[in-house]
């Protein structure tokens, strides 16, 4: 397999989807919101997180084997919010490419297309402007879609209604050999970083240097052990994704 930014960033072709193969199918039946093109942007997502982390720990250097020393700058929360993010998408990708069931890929796909319509609709609305065309216009396509997929009419509303990141995160985690809790975890810990919660504490390095009163005051520093686990995570989830891609848009 090519290497992540290569796939992603180059002219390589590897997104291309053959005519007969299972992604073109997917693709026909619920155009043109193809699975293809979501799945693809999925994983695009999670490589430019990782790719941005790398940044941020050695800089622009891609090759450091000449160098005796390479300094590392490690962030308290902000790369553990790029590792949620790579993790998040690669999930997602392989969320939407693993089921053998195309009724379940397909409804998986509308879904998240009818949760971007929402949150569209709520753009608009915040800036003051008018979407092309209704909500009520774009759910109705959504359905039609759904129906004419195999989704029985009494079932279409649950089947576009998206289950949210948690369930994708634990769907997707034992496609690794991971539990399901333990990929939420992983998540959760770095989205806890990401929002500034107060219980992310408990997943930082803490020195207490002084009190105030019964309030201990803390340095604190990163986890790599949480980083490290976050970003493996991400790799793996990663490259699943990608070889789920590459089977699925294969001529048969």
């Amino acid at each position: 397999m090519k290497s992540f930014e290569v796939m992603t960033t180059t002219d390589s072709k590897a997104w291309e989807v053959s005519p007969g193969s299972s992604l073109a199918i997917d693709d026909a039946k619920i155009n043109p919101y193809h699975l293809s093109h979501l799945a693809w942007q999925a994983l695009g997502v999670g490589v430019d997180h990782l790719q941005c982390l790398r940044s941020t720990l050695i800089g622009d250097q891609h090759d450091v084997s000449n160098h005796t020393s390479v300094t590392v700058v490690l962030h308290i929360y902000a790369q553990a919010t790029l590792l949620r993010a790579a993790f998040e998408n690669a999930c997602r990708a392989v969320w939407l490419l693993a089921p053998t069931n195309r009724l379940v890929r397909l409804q998986r796909r509308l879904s998240l297309q009818n949760d971007s319509n929402r949150h569209s609709d709520r753009m608009h609305q915040l800036v003051g402007a008018t979407p092309p065309r209704t909500s009520e216009a774009r759910k109705k396509e959504l359905t039609d879609l759904a129906v004419a997929a195999g989704t029985a009419p009494s079932d279409a509303k649950k089947a576009l209604t998206f289950v949210g990141f948690q369930k994708v995160v634990q769907d997707a985690g034992p496609r690794l050999g991971v539990e399901a809790d333990q990929a939420e975890a992983i998540w959760s810990m770095c989205s806890a970083l990401a929002h500034g919660d107060v219980h992310n504490l408990s997943f930082l390095d803490r020195q207490v240097v002084g009190t105030q009163g019964n309030v201990n005051l803390a340095k604190l520093t990163s986890n790599t052990d949480v980083l490290l686990r976050a970003a493996e995570l991400s790799v793996r989830m990663l490259r699943h994704g990608f070889a789920l891609y590459e089977k699925a848009a294969a001529a048969t």
